[in-house]
C-alpha cells in the first residue's frame, strides 16, 4: 500500500511539473497575453499618447454644444481678419483661410502673443461644425515664429491666480497668547 502511494504521488508530481514547466509554456507569452519588454514600452507609449489626447480633448472640447461635429486635427494657415474683444463673447480671433473667414476659439492667446490684424498665423486645430456655424478650435497657435500650445495657455493662468492668492495672505505672526 506504501509503494502505491509513493508512486501515485511520484506520478501526480511529474506530470503537474511536465504541465507546470514543460515544452506547454514556450507559447504562452503569446496565448495568454505575456509581452516582450519591446512590445510592453510600445503598449506604454501608446496609452500616454492616448491618455494626453483625452487629456487635451477634456479641457478643449468639453463645451461643444450638442449637435457639434469635430473634424480631424488639421493646419490651417492665413491671415488674421479682426481682432477684438465682446463683452458678451470674451476674446474674438477671425481669420481667414482661402476664402473662407473662420472665428477661432484659442483661450488666451492673447497674452503669449500680440495679435494684430493682418499678421499671418498658422493654426493646428480642429473644425468644428454646428447646426448654425463653423468654428476653429485651436490647439497650437504659430504667430511670427512663435509657437503657443492652447492648452498650455490655462494652467499658467492658474498657477499666476495661486502665487497671487498665497501673497496676499496674512503673514504668520506666531502663536497667539
Amino acid at each position: 500500500m506504501k509503494k502505491i502511494l509513493v508512486v501515485l504521488t511520484a506520478g501526480v508530481l511529474l506530470v503537474g511539473s511536465i504541465f507546470a514547466f514543460g515544452p506547454a509554456t514556450a507559447n504562452r507569452g503569446y496565448r495568454y497575453g505575456v509581452t516582450t519588454q519591446s512590445q510592453a514600452q510600445a503598449q506604454t507609449q501608446v496609452q500616454t499618447q492616448l491618455q494626453t489626447q483625452q487629456v487635451t480633448a477634456t479641457r478643449l472640447y468639453r463645451n461643444l454644444p450638442a449637435d457639434a461635429t469635430l473634424s480631424a486635427t488639421q493646419e490651417f494657415k492665413g491671415t488674421i481678419k479682426e481682432v477684438s474683444w465682446d463683452v458678451q463673447n470674451g476674446f474674438v480671433l477671425k481669420i481667414q483661410v482661402g476664402n473662407d473667414v473662420y472665428d477661432v476659439h484659442a483661450g488666451p492667446i492673447f497674452r503669449a502673443v500680440s495679435l494684430k490684424a493682418g499678421q499671418s498665423i498658422e493654426i493646428s486645430g480642429r473644425l468644428v461644425t454646428t447646426s448654425t456655424s463653423k468654428y476653429i478650435v485651436a490647439e497650437k497657435v504659430v504667430i511670427d515664429g512663435k509657437e503657443v500650445n492652447v492648452d498650455d495657455v490655462i494652467p499658467e493662468r492658474r498657477n499666476r491666480q495661486a502665487a497671487q492668492k498665497t501673497s496676499q495672505r496674512m503673514p504668520n505672526r506666531g502663536p497667539r497668547i
